[in-house]
């Protein structure tokens, strides 16, 4: 009975595996057509901003290891994570990442002086946006980002926090972000970015945290893709009149 209605299983199972699959198949090719007709600097958001490189003729890395030697008499530090020398109002500073319990901790350090500095005001994080901006351009919102205030679902998650969030009066309704902690601009998003960033949910059909493609909805769904093609190429191969034919003669 199974022979006798070996196409019209096929095309069955094809049928309902084209249904199951075919709306991904539309966000993955709507998706893919998305990012690669995209400027990638208009999504990330640096159209807006200087370029500049900044550069220091002298740093005194003395004066960095004084700061932390004086840090060391305040907090205990169990290892270095990192130093990075930044540059913030034309003066340079050093970003000491340390790891404290399991947990990295940042202490901004001055280069010229070795003295420790206090995290980033708002106002220094305003200034600091304003001051990267190409032209000015208004402020039309400031938001101050707790620790823990960031959902997985946030434009500036997995980002460090307490930040400053700067809304421009712009049509791109592009937002900056300012760290208080490390004292630089670490995102910035536009409108181009969330279409994009909803989009690459759909790509990767990570609904919780949008950015892990080694999740089990998308390798489920990335099998019966490939059954719905091997579905479709096997009734090709029974359906074929040129196929037909080469099978009769065989036969004969």
């Amino acid at each position: 009975m199974f022979k006798k209605n070996w196409n019209y299983n096929i095309r069955k199972i094809h049928r309902y595996l084209g249904v199951i699959i075919g709306i991904q198949f539309l966000f993955w090719t709507l998706g893919g057509l998305y990012f690669s007709w995209n400027n990638m600097d208009n999504v990330h958001g640096e159209l807006l901003l200087k370029q500049e490189k900044k550069y220091f003729n002298h740093i005194d890395f003395s004066l960095i290891q004084k700061g932390i030697d004086s840090l060391r008499t305040k907090e205990v530090v169990d290892s270095i994570h990192s130093i990075k020398i930044i540059e913030a109002f034309n003066k340079p500073l050093a970003q000491f990442r340390y790891f404290q319990n399991n947990h990295i901790k940042t202490q901004l350090i001055s280069a010229e002086t070795g003295k420790l500095r206090s995290a980033f005001s708002g106002q220094e994080c305003l200034e600091l946006a304003e001051k990267q901006l190409i032209k000015p351009i208004p402020i039309k919102k400031g938001e101050l980002l707790e620790k823990h205030s960031t959902g997985s679902h946030h434009e500036y998650r997995e980002k460090p926090l307490p930040a400053f969030a700067f809304t421009l009066d712009h049509p791109t309704n592009t937002t900056i972000y300012v760290s208080t902690e490390l004292g630089e601009i670490i995102s910035v998003r536009n409108n181009n970015w969330r279409r994009f960033d909803f989009l690459w949910m759909l790509h990767t059909m990570d609904y919780s945290t949008r950015d892990h493609i080694t999740n089990w909805v998308l390798r489920i769904f990335s099998v019966f893709g490939i059954l719905t093609i091997c579905s479709g190429f096997f009734l090709f191969y029974l359906t074929s009149p040129t196929i037909k034919k080469l099978r009769k003669k065989v036969r004969k």
